[in-house]
């Protein structure tokens, strides 16, 4: 079964980067992520002290929880073009600043201390969404959402798809499609879905043979849902469970019945009229620029909700931050989300 705990704590910060901090641990600042790599003043600041290299660096220990499976990292965002290194070795490289990546240590993890060391370069690179001197806002450096130690069997769920059909019907339909990550080459399982309300009610259950790395489960004839909506944000769970010789995993993805689409006529939300009240959101604050945790996330989407009135917000122009989104799912704000880029989204490659 899977942990995912916190790997926020720990961290030395440093100014630059220079080979030998790929295999030594030096002492340099002590940081907490979500963390900015430049302390940004209220008024005015030089961006250009932030477009360069910054180093991260943290020791991980061994663990036997580790023996015999999957370990990794998972960065919810790192600002721009971030390199992961383990004990020297390169794990992980992701050019984008707004977009979730894993780096892999199954393999390359030795028994005692580890060490991890992550290379940011806040540089403006064309080739990296949204860079190219098309954008009107800034990319502060550093590595500046949540950091995670995910630990899975060699057999895993990769992620999840929901999509809900015949919503605005009395009996709604569902497809949950699966993706399985086989890092053993297992063969045999099976997969199963339940539909459970908030209340953890079970409305309904699926289950299908482990064939492949994908499989879709399907439901039908649901009565009795309630749709997600502004004034009324209901929402569901699917927890999908895999047994396989491989491993066993279980993963819960909450989410709302809902139909929304533009028409001729303007916007409807479950086949009724709405008319849009909404406003652009940047994830910038003062001093801390991108650098916020779980509930100043929160916080702006409540601002946006019930103290501006809105009903939807786009992400300019960006995804942005988990906290944010679920807490829109929760508290009945619609979400426009962007890609990475405005007018421009990298070069050639």
């Amino acid at each position: 079964m899977r942990s995912v705990t916190a790997f926020n704590t720990g961290w030395y910060f440093h100014d630059g980067f220079e080979d030998g901090l790929r295999e030594e641990l030096r002492p340099g600042r002590a940081v907490v992520l979500p963390h900015s790599a430049v302390e940004l003043p209220l008024a005015y600041f030089d961006e250009t002290t932030y477009q360069r290299p910054f180093t991260y660096q943290k020791a991980l220990q061994w663990s036997e929880a580790f023996e015999g499976r999957e370990v990794s990292l998972v960065f919810d965002g790192a600002m721009a073009d971030a390199v992961v290194f383990l004990n020297g070795e390169q794990v992980a490289a992701h050019p984008d600043g707004y977009t979730p990546f894993e780096a892999r240590l199954t393999g390359r993890l030795r028994r005692g201390e580890n060490l991890v060391t992550v290379r940011i370069d806040g540089s403006e690179n064309p080739g990296i969404p949204p860079f190219g001197g098309q954008i009107d806002y800034l990319t502060y450096a550093g590595i500046y959402r949540d950091v995670w130690l995910k630990t899975v069997d060699r057999v895993s769920i990769e992620r999840v798809k929901i999509e809900a059909q015949d919503v605005l019907a009395d009996a709604k339909s569902l497809s949950v499609r699966c993706e399985v990550r086989n890092a053993g080459d297992a063969s045999g399982g099976t997969l199963t879905a339940s539909l459970r309300d908030l209340g953890g009610r079970e409305i309904a259950r699926t289950e299908a043979p482990l064939a492949g790395d994908a499989v879709t489960l399907r439901m039908a004839g649901l009565a009795g849902i309630a749709l997600w909506d502004i004034d009324d944000p209901v929402l569901y769970d699917v927890e999908v469970m895999l047994e396989s010789p491989g491993g066993s995993d279980r993963l819960v993805t909450p989410f709302g019945f809902r139909s929304a689409e533009f028409t001729p006529d303007g916007f409807r939300l479950n086949g009724r009229a709405l008319k849009i009240r909404g406003l652009n959101r940047h994830q910038a604050w003062p001093y801390s620029g991108y650098a916020m945790g779980r509930r100043a996330q929160e916080r702006d989407a409540e601002i946006l909700k019930h103290d501006l009135k809105c009903n939807l917000v786009r992400t300019s122009h960006y995804p942005q931050s988990p906290w944010f989104l679920d807490h829109c799912d929760r508290i009945g704000l619609l979400v426009f989300e962007e890609i990475p880029g405005w007018q421009h989204i990298g070069d050639a490659s």
